[in-house]
């Protein structure tokens, strides 16, 4: 009955160990998820900007070509008649692509920083979890071997 009642306190001491390596994973995961969950939100608010941006400004280029060719009605001038009004109105739509074209370009870096900022937070999450489970490993063997105090 000796040999039982000593590896007792060794499978409760191992029981508690796998507990709270169980528990610190539990943690590492609840967080990678709360990560994930705020990775999207700001990855849906960015979307949420350029569209509003987009629709801002198509209104802008809208307006400006509908005030210009107004002025070129109140003038007397047809639709097409000179070659400056059309460029005017192709300068006001080029400069709207271009500034769409920046706009959807930093939102694309912005993106790509958000999504490698959440995977290295990820990893780094998984690192730890891994660290402390073999730490607290090393520790129960160190206890059971007589190493530790």
């Amino acid at each position: 009955m000796g040999g039982f009642t000593s590896i007792v306190p060794l499978a409760a001491s191992a029981l508690q160990t796998g507990q709270k390596i169980q528990a610190s994973q539990a943690s590492a995961q609840s967080r990678i998820a709360e990560l994930d969950e705020a990775r999207k939100a700001e990855l849906a608010d960015i979307d949420a900007r350029q569209k509003q941006q987009d629709t801002e400004r198509e209104e802008t280029l809208r307006r400006r070509q509908a005030s210009l060719r107004a002025k070129q009605g109140a003038s007397g001038l047809m639709a097409g008649g000179t070659g400056s009004a059309s460029a005017v109105l192709a300068g006001y739509e080029k400069a709207a692509l271009d500034d769409q074209a920046t706009d959807r370009a930093e939102a694309t870096r912005k993106r790509n920083q958000i999504n490698a900022s959440a995977s290295w937070r990820e990893k780094s999450l998984l690192r730890t979890a891994q660290d402390d489970t073999a730490a607290r490993l090393s520790a129960w063997f160190a206890r059971r071997d007589g190493f530790g105090g």
